[in-house]
C-alpha cells in the first residue's frame, strides 16, 4: 500500500472523529453551547488520542489483510481511545465531556471507522484505479523489482524493460527495446513509473533526458530507493561503502544534540516505566516462581554498543536447562519455554528488567536488537554490514522489531538487518516516536514473539 493511500485513509479517519464530535454536539448539548468552541480541549485531545490509537494499533492495512483482523484492530483503537481520553477527561475537570455525551461519541466512532472499512473491502476492486505502468531500465534484479512491486505496491504492471535483451520476461515483462530508445518507448506506452535498475546504459544523455522527464512528473527511482522508500529497508546486497558514505544518514555519532536527547529520553522513560510497571513485574515473578524452579531473573551476555560484551536482564521464561547442549534459535513452538514464559513472551513483559539496563547506559529504549555473541560471529560472517548495528545502542524495542518477527534463521536476520540499517540511516526523534507507538501496538497484538 502507497505512503498516500495510508495517507487519504487517516483523513477519512479524521472526518469521521469531526463528524462524531458534531453529531454528538448536535444530539446532546443545549442550542446555546458549541462543542468546537464551548469544549474546545476535549475536543482536540479527542482527535488526538484516537488518530494516535488507530495508528497504534496499525489500522491502516485496509485491504491487506482479512476484515476480520482489520476490524479487531479497529474495535482494540477504539477501546484504547476510550480509556486515554477518559483517563484525560477525569484528570483534567475543564476539558471533560458529559458522561453519557462521551459514552456516544465512542459508538459513533466505532461505526463510521468501521463501517467505511467495510465499504472499502466491498468496492474497492470494483472500483479500484487502473494499474501503474511500470518500465525497467534494464533488466538486472527484474525479479527483486517485481516482489517488491507485488508486496508493496499490487497495482503496479511492470510492462516491459529496455537494455540488452533476453531477460525473462516473466520477471522483466516484454523486450522495449534498447536502452537509447527509452525515450521513445516513454512517449508510446506512457509509464507512470521509470525504474533504474541497471546504470550501466545510463549514458549522460539518457541521464539528462530521464530527468527532465522527471521534472514533467514522470517518476525516476532507482533499485535502493523503491527498496527504502516502499519496504523501510535498506537492501544490503544493493549497497556498497561509497553509497553509506555520501547518503544522507547515519549520523548518530555526528549529531552530539541528538544523542544527548536521546539519552535523556531513555533516562526519563525507564525511571517512569520501571516505578509503573514494579506491581506487575512483581506479579510476574511470583508466577515465575510457582511455575517452574529456578531464578526469576535471566542474565545473559549480549553485543552492545562498539561490539561490547554487557549483561542483559530479562525474566526467565524458559527451563533451567534450555541450554544444556549450547546456545540455539528460538523456535516458533519452542518446548523449552514455561506456560508463564509463553505469556511473558508474547506481551513482551519478560523484556522490562532490561530497562535497568538503560539506566545503565547499555542499552537505549529503541535501538536495534542486541544479539547473543555466539550468533554475532557467524551473522557477521555471512551478512555484509551486520557490524553497523553496533554503531548505537541496542534497544528493548526497534524497527526491525515491531515490522518483522521474531528471526530464528539466517534469512530472518538478513530481514532484520536491513530494517535495523533504515532505523540507523534515517534515526529521529519522529521515527523513535512511530516505534514506540508501533510496540504498544505489537504488544497488544503480540506477533512473532517467541
Amino acid at each position: 500500500m502507497s505512503p498516500n493511500t495510508r495517507i487519504f485513509f487517516r483523513f477519512v479517519d479524521l472526518a469521521c472523529i469531526l463528524a462524531t464530535l458534531a453529531v454528538s454536539s448536535a444530539v446532546m448539548l443545549p442550542p446555546t453551547l458549541e462543542i468546537f468552541s464551548d469544549y474546545t480541549g476535549a475536543s482536540t485531545f479527542t482527535v488526538i488520542i484516537f488518530l494516535t490509537s488507530f495508528y497504534m494499533m496499525d489500522c491502516y492495512n485496509v485491504g491487506r489483510e482479512e476484515f476480520r483482523d482489520t476490524a479487531i484492530r479497529v474495535l482494540v483503537a477504539t477501546v484504547v481511545g476510550i480509556i486515554a481520553t477518559g483517563f484525560v477527561f477525569y484528570t483534567f475537570e475543564p476539558w471533560r465531556f458529559p458522561r453519557m455525551m462521551f459514552v456516544f461519541q465512542m459508538v459513533i466512532v466505532l461505526t463510521l471507522t468501521l463501517g467505511w472499512r467495510a465499504l472499502y473491502f466491498l468496492f474497492a476492486s470494483r472500483y479500484r484505479a487502473g494499474p501503474q505502468k511500470v518500465i525497467l531500465f534494464g533488466a538486472a534484479n527484474a525479479d527483486r523489482a517485481r516482489r517488491v512491486l507485488d508486496e508493496y505496491a499490487p497495482e503496479s504492471d511492470i510492462i516491459g524493460y529496455v537494455g540488452e535483451e533476453g531477460a525473462d520476461p516473466e520477471e522483466a515483462g516484454s523486450y522495449l527495446g534498447p536502452a537509447d530508445h527509452i525515450f521513445a518507448v516513454i512517449d508510446k506506452h506512457r509509464p507512470t513509473k521509470i525504474i533504474v535498475l541497471d546504470t550501466f546504459y545510463l549514458e549522460p544523455d539518457i541521464a539528462h533526458g530521464l530527468f527532465l522527464a522527471k521534472l514533467q512528473g514522470l517518476n525516476v527511482v532507482d533499485m535502493r530507493g523503491l527498496y527504502e522508500r516502499m519496504a523501510a529497508r535498506v537492501p544490503i546486497d544493493l549497497i556498497a561503502d561509497d553509497w553509506l558514505l555520501l547518503e544522507d544518514g547515519f549520523d548518530l555519532n555526528v549529531d552530539n544534540t541528538m544523542r544527548r536527547l536521546k539519552r535523556f529520553f531513555d533516562i526519563g522513560f525507564a525511571l517512569t516505566l520501571l516505578i509503573c510497571t514494579l506491581p506487575l513485574l512483581l506479579l510476574a515473578a511470583i508466577a515465575v516462581r510457582l511455575d517452574s524452579p529456578g531464578p526469576i531473573l535471566y542474565r545473559q551476555k549480549r553485543v552492545g554498543l562498539h561490539g561490547k560484551l554487557f549483561t542483559v536482564y530479562k525474566i526467565r521464561s524458559m527451563r533451567m536447562d534450555a541450554e544444556a547442549k549450547g546456545a540455539v534459535w528460538a523456535d516458533k513452538q519452542d518446548p523449552r519455554v514455561t506456560r508463564v514464559g509463553r505469556f511473558l513472551r508474547k506481551t513482551r513483559i519478560d523484556e522490562l528488567p532490561q530497562l535497568i539496563n538503560v539506566l545503565k547506559g547499555e542499552m537505549s529504549v529503541v535501538g536495534p536488537r542486541p544479539e547473543r555473541p555466539e550468533f554475532v560471529s557467524e551473522l557477521a560472517e555471512k551478512l555484509p554490514y551486520y557490524n553497523v548495528r553496533h554503531t548505537v545502542k541496542p534497544g528493548i524495542t526497534g524497527w526491525a522489531q515491531v515490522c518483522y518477527p521474531y528471526g530464528a534463521s539466517l534469512e530472518d536476520s538478513r530481514y532484520k538487518l536491513e530494517y535495523d540499517l533504515f532505523y540507523i540511516k534515517h534515526l529521529s526523534a519522529f521515527l523513535e516516536a512511530k516505534i514506540l507507538l508501533r510496540t504498544i501496538g505489537v504488544i497488544l497484538f503480540p506477533k512473532g514473539a517467541r
